[in-house]
Formats: structure tokens, sequence, C-alpha cells
């Protein structure tokens, strides 16, 4: 999928180390989108990237990965690692890029930063990302493992045939039992306070 047209007018701090930006992405018929980025021993890591406006893009500094949770996160990667020269690290097993990837991630791939991954079993050819901060703060980057609209709750992706609810269950299920302070989701407000109720929400 081409990177969208709309840019971020404003990128918002969860932590000092953590930022958000969204948009309403137009190529999903003005559904929100959202990207992260996060502060590193190794540098800046911006995960599933969306555009900024011109004015803001002095704000990522000392970019050194660009991470897709999913295949169809292309979103602003190709360009910025032309414009940037960082390297772009995509889901092992995701078919039909419009680049090659710098590094697929597996089982087996290091990751920079102290990013770890979580292959997701509710989709396929997926990762979820997870980030430990040195006060103790642990993130979970989600994709598109939950979302939802406007004033309501989380929820599981709904698009017939993109995602398998019984091994989203398996997914949620394993989250809920790793240590988790702030969760991160391509398509939802962020939240860095309630973690496993909104995980628990979407289970149902």
């Amino acid at each position: 999928m081409a990177e969208p047209k709309t840019r971020a007018t404003q990128i918002e701090t969860l932590f000092p180390w953590l930022l958000h930006w969204s948009i309403a992405d137009e190529r999903l018929g003005g559904h929100r989108s959202d990207a992260f980025a996060v502060e590193t021993p190794d540098g800046l890591m911006l995960i599933d990237a969306l555009p900024l406006e011109e004015s803001l893009q002095d704000r990522l500094q000392n970019v050194t990965g660009l991470f897709l949770t999913h295949g169809n996160h292309q979103r602003s990667a190709w360009r910025l690692r032309s414009e940037l020269g960082a390297p772009v690290y995509a889901p092992a097993g995701v078919d039909g890029l419009d680049e090659e990837p710098d590094v697929w991630i597996d089982a087996q791939v290091a990751l920079p930063g102290g990013l770890g991954a979580v292959r997701a079993a509710g989709f396929h050819a997926a990762n979820y990302l997870t980030f430990r901060h040195a006060d103790g703060t642990d993130v979970l980057f989600c994709g598109d493992l939950i979302c939802h609209d406007p004033g309501g709750p989380y929820r599981f992706p709904v698009q017939p045939g993109y995602f398998d609810r019984a091994g989203g269950d398996d997914d949620v299920r394993r989250l809920l039992d790793m240590p988790l302070s702030a969760l991160c989701a391509a398509h939802a407000v962020p939240t860095v306070d309630g973690c496993r109720d909104a995980l628990q929400i979407a289970l149902g």
C-alpha cells in the first residue's frame, strides 16, 4: 500500500523517550493510523512510521531503524530509508513488499536497541515488538492486534479473512503473561495506563 498523502501535524510525547503521531488515513477511508518512535541505546527506532509535516521532521534525530509490524504497514518506510539511510526491518514471510527490507525479523534475529519481537499467531507474517526502558517501563507495539472506532472500546480487527480470532485470543493470552506498562497499536489511541485492561476488553 502506498505511503499516505496525509501528514501528521503534531507529535505527542507519551514518555520522554517515546513519541507518537497519528493521521486520519485517506487510504483507509479516514480511519486513524498511528506511528511511534522510541529512543533506545542504539538510536531512535521508528515503528510503523507515518509522514509528518515538514516542520516536525527535526524531532526525529539519529534514526537508526525502521520497523514494520505488518507487511501492509510499509507507509513511510522506504522514503525514510532513502532519506535517512536507516535500515528497514520487516516480519519474515511477508510477500509483496514494494522494496526488499534490510533485515527480516525472525526468532533468530537479535534486534537493536533492546527491542524484542513476538511472532503473531492471529495474522500471517506479523510481529509484535517489545521494549523495556531503563526505568522499568515495558512497552508493547501490537500492530493491528487491537484497534477501536472513535469513542468505542478496544476491539479485534473485523476485516474478513485478515485476522484469525483463535490465533488472536492466543496472542492476547501470551501477551498478558508479559509485564506491560504501555500499549501502542497501529490503529488505536495508545495507552500508558491500563494496558492489560485494553487487551482484556478486546479479548471479551
